[in-house]
């Protein structure tokens, strides 16, 4: 299995931090944040890691180089940022289609202390087309937010999903997932969404209404997706405690 990890973004919302320094360097534990994206997937396993990149991209191929512990690093540039959809494009752009057989995307953003093996273990399920890091949260959070729509067996029946009356217990999108190599044609016929962009949401959408099996998975450990000065001071506070 490959891994897509995004890095591409400005971090316009963490301005200041990111007027020099792209986001995916900013300082987290001692170490650049996607950093611990790279470490994540190298530890569940990758043969290889495509790091899409953009803003500053220099200085991020100067930091990482050619490997991260030992897992070749191949970079796709995505200089007209379009959406994690496009990025994935890129990706098959640099790696090859071939690399979509299985693949494991991340969002560069986002920080992970947890293991994201029993997601590829998952993957590996008979009858199990792709899976979904789900982060639990309560029911007043699930009240403001989008949350997945489980059947009882765990399989993602919508994404995101709204409603009035959540359960005690919800789940949402956690920034990671595996896939297979249909990924690359529903990347390629998603319409642009409300956010100008190719999400890739909507592509995932369009693979489950098509009756693909995708299975969510619960995050077994501490994971944050870093957006603003806020987020990015609850990581590094998670790692100084730590």
């Amino acid at each position: 299995m490959d891994a897509l990890v995004f890095a591409a973004g400005r971090g316009t919302r963490l301005r200041p931090h990111t007027d020099e320094t792209p986001k995916p360097l900013l300082e987290v534990g001692g170490e650049p944040l996607v950093a611990h994206c790279l470490r994540a997937v190298v530890d569940a396993g990758v043969e290889r890691i495509g790091l899409v990149v953009g803003y500053r991209s220099e200085l991020i191929v100067d930091e990482f180089g050619d490997a991260f512990e030992g897992v070749p690093i191949v970079y796709a540039h995505q200089r007209d940022r379009e959406g994690l959809a496009h990025a994935v494009l890129r990706g098959v752009d640099t790696l090859g289609a071939d690399s979509l057989e299985s693949v494991l995307t991340v969002n560069g953003d986002n920080v992970f202390d947890c293991d994201l093996l029993p997601l590829v273990e998952t993957h590996r399920d008979p009858g199990v087309d792709g899976t979904v890091l789900l982060d639990r949260v309560s029911r007043n959070e699930a009240e403001t937010a989008a949350v997945c729509d489980l059947a009882p067996d765990g399989t993602i029946r919508k994404l995101e999903s709204t409603t009035a009356d959540p359960p005690e217990t919800a789940y949402i999108a956690a920034g990671a997932q595996t896939h297979g190599s249909e990924l690359i044609d529903a990347c390629r016929e998603i319409d642009r969404g409300e956010s100008g962009e190719y999400e890739l949401a909507d592509a995932l959408q369009s693979l489950v209404d098509d009756g693909k099996r995708y299975v969510g998975v619960e995050s077994p450990g501490w994971h944050l997706n870093v957006n603003t000065p806020a987020d990015l001071e609850r990581a590094r506070e998670h790692f100084r405690g730590a």
